[in-house]
């Protein structure tokens, strides 16, 4: 019974959020709601990490008992999806050029988001979004791909989607592993000259590795004369 009426909830959330379900205006005034729950999670997230987030800090947070928390939210589950919806907000405007522009600009835009908010990086992905602000952010990029001819947009849009949050994973203290030690590096680069080579230039701007890692792949994704991608020319 209670994985019903958590699936339950779970789906009242998800078609308010869509604007399916308004909220109702029967009975006495809530002492809270989704969106003050949320906030005050995001709060907590922003501050101190999403490990810190929990149905029992947030109610604590906004003066309520655990239990009362359950009347809004069913789980941490559904609150992390509802918050990543929140931080990631509506998709943005992409300002002028054409189709490589538009679509840099809104990796730095998603990029943006990551910075605002760490936590983002620390959520994995259980499938495609289901919130709309979300999906409005894809929908808006594969526009963006169709108005260059791109061959296969939804993996070029998934591509650039996972490097935002790859590269937005490097940026933590916490993921910055301590230098390797100069034996190590002799090492490395006797067996493997190639990458030593990439290795030893400066990687320390992250932003910047991730604008060009974007630039690539847009660069990869250009259709071709024939309707292909470069990437499929023999020899490729």
């Amino acid at each position: 019974m209670n994985d019903m009426r958590s699936q339950d909830m779970g789906s009242r959330i998800l078609r308010s959020a869509w604007g399916l379900d308004p909220p109702t205006t029967r009975g006495p005034k809530a002492r809270s709601s989704v969106d003050d729950i949320v906030a005050a999670a995001m709060s907590l997230a922003d501050a101190d990490g999403l490990t810190v987030v929990s149905l029992a800090a947030v109610a604590a947070e906004l003066g309520l008992t655990t239990t009362a928390l359950y009347r809004y939210i069913d789980s941490k589950d559904t609150l992390v999806e509802i918050m990543v919806d929140a931080a990631v907000g509506p998709a943005p405007q992409l300002g002028e050029g054409d189709w490589r522009a538009r679509a840099l600009a809104w990796a730095q835009q998603l990029w943006n988001r990551y910075r605002t908010h760490p936590w983002l990086a620390d959520v994995r992905a259980a499938g495609m979004p289901r919130y709309p602000q979300r999906l409005a952010w894809i929908d808006l990029l594969l526009r963006e791909l169709d108005r260059g001819s791109v061959p296969d947009p939804m993996h070029t849009a998934l591509l650039l989607d996972g490097l935002a949050h790859t590269f937005a994973l490097l940026t933590g203290p916490a993921n910055r592993p301590a230098a390797p030690p100069a034996w190590l590096l002799e090492a490395a680069a006797a067996r493997y000259p190639r990458l030593a080579q990439e290795l030893d230039r400066d990687w320390t701007d992250i932003e910047e590795e991730f604008i060009k890692a974007v630039t690539t792949v847009l660069r990869g994704a250009e259709p071709m004369s024939d309707g292909g991608c470069p990437g499929d020319a023999k020899g490729a």
